[in-house]
Formats: structure tokens, sequence, C-alpha cells
């Protein structure tokens, strides 16, 4: 962790920490959802716990990013998230190959199959550019909001 700052690292702690959290919380709802009404939504309680782990890392993976946290200050945001977007877009189109050419890997007597990992691994590699790309747009819109309200300061300063 010796490339990122005080911040990304605090950042990366506290939301490593509500991951860890949600996670729990998420696993003992799917035991007691199975425990009390037998449902069983994935093709296999292993397929659920991955399933399960594939939203925490979701969300980590993006509020992550979201707060600088997530790339290294090194690291060249552009390249990598075009990377990412190629492999994203990659994944997805490989699951919608699967979904038409065998639809029961995707859904199975109304379970969840193990296409989803597919899915949810194009989902992952997506949401990184997506989210990269809002943040740096609501940064432009602070920093412009930012702007002008600095040259209304200055422009009420020279009235004076």
């Amino acid at each position: 962790m010796k490339q990122y700052d005080e911040y990304q690292r605090l950042m990366r702690y506290k939301y490593g920490y509500y991951s860890f959290i949600s996670l729990i919380g998420l696993i003992t709802l799917n035991y007691f959802i199975g425990l009390f009404s037998n449902l069983q939504w994935g093709v296999t309680k292993d397929l659920e716990m991955l399933i399960i782990m594939y939203i925490v890392i979701l969300f980590f993976v993006n509020i992550s990013v979201y707060h600088n946290a997530y790339f290294r200050k090194n690291d060249n945001k552009k390249v990598i998230s075009w990377l990412f977007l190629i492999t994203g877009l990659f994944g997805l189109y490989t699951t919608y190959q699967t979904f038409l050419i065998m639809p029961e890997e995707i859904i199975l007597d109304g379970k969840i199959g193990r296409g989803a990992i597919q899915l949810f691994s194009g989902l992952l590699f997506l949401s990184i550019p997506i989210t990269t790309f809002i943040r740096n747009r609501m940064d432009k819109k602070i920093e412009k909001k930012n702007v002008s309200i600095f040259s209304e300061g200055a422009t009420n300063y020279e009235k004076n």
C-alpha cells in the first residue's frame, strides 16, 4: 500500500470495512432466507455465495474509484479505464452470446446459473470506467462552479 497516499489508504480501509460488514450481512440474510423459507435463488449454494461476493466487490471497487482510492498515484487512469472498458464490453458480449446459444447457463428453472459469473465479471470491469467518467464529470462541474464563484467575487471586489 506504499503506492497510495494517506487519504487513499484511509478510504480503502473505510470502505473495505463497510464491504466486509455488508458481506457478513448478506451472507447471514441469505442463510436465514434459505433456513426459514427453503428458498434457493442460485443453482447451488456455492454460486449464491459467489454472486454475493461479486455484489460486495462491485460496491467496494466503485466506491473506491469514486473517492479516488482505487488507482495508485502514478497510474494512468485513462489507459487503465479504456482497458477495463474493453474487457467489460467483451465480457458482456460473451455473456450475451452464451445466453443466445445456451440460455440455461444463465437461468435454469428460475434459478441463477453459473453463466452469471461471466455477467458479473463483465459488469465489474465495465463499472470502473463508468464510475471514473462520472467522477471526472463531477470534478469538472465543481471546478467550473468554483471558477464562476471566484470570478463573481473578483468582479464584486473590483466594483467596490
